[in-house]
């Protein structure tokens, strides 16, 4: 059977031969020069969202400058209190990947295991795309939260005290954080005691590179797996999209024993089948 014949580029506007090119040549790239290459798209995508606020109001001072631009880019986590501090525009202009070695330092300062996940996971390991927000998982113990907090408020970073109360009675098991500065926004996750999320934590990748700050990020595998995991509670285009841009970049080195393993186990096996048709697999 031939490859195109259930293969689906990664947009419908995009041609077969390609969406086939574009990963033959995104597999010739090192790690580091893959990791780059988003780092440069992430930041890249925030200039030109502050081009265009600047553009639409030309007369207005630095701290409201500021301030809209923290709303384009945080959306409905834009802070309630959030303060506008008169600092170099530069400093707003971060991406992802020089956020995440920053929180690897404060995390390793208290012990705290953690890795990133989501859609700078699936950008590591498959097509780089632009995201909103870093999401981290962490193993955090109930006697720790205290510690978390405070070190990260510490650091710059604002916790909503609600969302801190709900850790606290167990009522949720998310904490949204943004840097006051950099307006830099991650969700950290609170990983569970289940033997998936015991082996996503043990089979995270340490991403220490030359000129990349150091930090774990969740494995291949599981990335798709967590993926097929949410896209098949959302039906969300953007997550299927991330799974199949993995499959395709890195379709000779993924561990397809664990894969079909915990497939089974998690109950993923029709839509993994259907990911890995569709990735020409």
């Amino acid at each position: 059977m031939s490859v195109k014949s259930n293969y689906q580029p990664q947009a419908i506007d995009t041609n077969i031969d390609a969406d086939i090119y574009l990963f033959a040549r995104l597999q010739k790239l090192s790690l580091a020069q893959r990791i780059k290459m988003f780092a440069a798209h992430d930041r890249g995508v925030k200039k030109l969202c502050l081009v265009g606020i600047k553009s639409r109001h030309r007369d207005a001072d630095l701290e409201i400058i500021r301030s809209i631009f923290a709303r384009a880019v945080l959306g409905e986590k834009f802070p309630p209190h959030f303060q506008a501090i008169g600092v170099n525009e530069s400093m707003w202009i971060q991406d992802s990947i020089s956020f995440a070695g920053e929180i690897h330092q404060i995390f390793e300062s208290i012990n705290i295991s953690y890795y990133v996940s989501g859609g700078v996971a699936s950008s590591i390991h498959g097509e780089p795309r632009s995201t909103r927000d870093l999401d981290l998982v962490i193993e955090v113990q109930f006697e720790q939260i205290d510690l978390l907090v405070i070190t990260l408020e510490t650091a710059g970073y604002y916790c909503p005290a609600g969302a801190v109360e709900n850790l606290k009675q167990q009522k949720e098991r998310m904490l949204n954080i943004t840097h006051t500065e950099t307006i830099s926004n991650a969700d950290l996750y609170m990983s569970d005691n289940s033997p998936f999320a015991i082996s996503q934590m043990s089979r995270r990748i340490l991403i220490n590179l030359d000129g990349i700050s150091p930090f774990w990020v969740a494995s291949a595998e599981d990335t798709i797996l967590q993926k097929l995991l949410w896209s098949r509670g959302s039906q969300s285009q953007k997550q299927w999209r991330d799974v199949l841009g993995i499959l395709k970049l890195q379709a000779q080195s993924l561990d397809y024993v664990y894969l079909v393993e915990w497939a089974e186990q998690l109950n993923l096996v029709d839509v993994f089948s259907l990911a890995l048709n569709e990735a020409g697999l």
